[in-house]
């Protein structure tokens, strides 16, 4: 009940004391929240990790950076020799673009010039290695250089949104264990 302004009424408001207090009384006769199991923080944990970085676009990069350094990863010294100088070009190509991925995990800040380099191997990957990895592997580069490039951070609202939607999932959960 509300009154002309819109505020609760007093009877609304003492049951509503009444109900949260009985609440606050049954959560307290259940005993302290367990605390949630190892690998549920570390999910969490990752999960608040991914959000806050270009992890996709890194993923994507990195595998595009596989797929071009494939046909000549698990050679011996002997097929590289045979092969001469030509033969380390994808694997440095790979190995720029595998630096960019990790570059822009690690410091998300520094995202747009790795991903600058990351692209521009990528397109370079196709007339010096195996048709950029059978053109999958430069496909997946460009891709993969796009989404790091576009990548922007959360805002510490939209964080802190996360955060509720986690803590209201953990709440039903919890819910769901005691009512079983």
């Amino acid at each position: 009940m509300t009154d002309t302004l819109g505020a609760p009424s007093a009877s609304t408001t003492s049951s509503t004391s009444a109900t949260s207090s009985a609440a606050t009384a049954s959560a307290a006769s259940a005993g302290p929240e367990p605390r949630p199991g190892r690998a549920t923080r570390l999910r969490h944990r990752f999960a608040r990790f991914r959000r806050t970085r270009p992890f996709w676009g890194a993923v994507v990069l990195s595998l595009g950076a596989y797929l071009i350094a494939r046909p000549l990863l698990g050679g011996t010294f002997d097929f590289y020799t045979t092969i001469g100088a030509r033969s380390i070009t994808p694997l440095l190509l790979a190995g720029g673009m595998l630096a960019a991925a990790g570059i822009a995990v690690v410091r998300p800040a520094q995202r747009h010039f790795p991903a600058l380099v990351a692209l521009m191997l990528a397109v370079a990957s196709l007339p010096l290695a195996n048709l950029g990895g059978w053109l999958v592997g430069m496909v997946l580069g460009i891709t993969g250089a796009g989404l790091v490039f576009a990548w922007t951070p959360y805002s510490d609202r939209q964080l802190a949104r996360f955060a509720e939607k986690d803590a209201a999932k953990a709440a039903r959960r919890q819910a769901r264990r005691a009512s079983r």
